[in-house]
């Protein structure tokens, strides 16, 4: 990216790479084996990378976490974002994967949004 004077870059990540947050997780299955067992080896990658963004200055970043993906439609949802931990505990544990299109390209070129691991989220827990 250097090479070719790009900055810019957007990954999807998943809700629970903090592993502090994953206590935040509703449902005893979900947060006792899922999580643990199951997919906690790559949300503890997820986290190692989005470190490693942290500490570059040469790119202006944005990893979006959703919840669990759905093939729904687009939406117009009100989005529900968490900066502080990768979670959103008064979101739905669920979003569409349109939806996190249409985040991704609301993002695109808004400045408020480089250098962020952000959670996202719609509707009601």
């Amino acid at each position: 990216m250097l090479e070719a004077g790009k900055r810019r870059v957007i990954f999807l990540h998943s809700w629970y790479t903090h592993p502090e947050s994953r206590s935040k997780c509703r449902g005893f299955f979900l947060r006792n084996f899922f999580l643990k067992f199951f997919i906690g080896k790559t949300l503890d990658g997820m986290r190692m990378s989005e470190e490693y963004l942290e500490s570059t200055e040469h790119l202006d970043y944005t990893c979006i976490q959703p919840a669990h993906l759905l093939h729904g439609p687009v939406t117009d949802q009100k989005f529900k974002v968490n900066d502080t931990e990768s979670c959103v505990p008064d979101a739905a544990q669920a979003i569409n994967r349109a939806d996190v299109a249409r985040y991704m390209l609301d993002v695109l070129d808004d400045e408020a949004s480089f250098r962020k691991v952000r959670a996202i989220g719609v509707g009601e827990p």
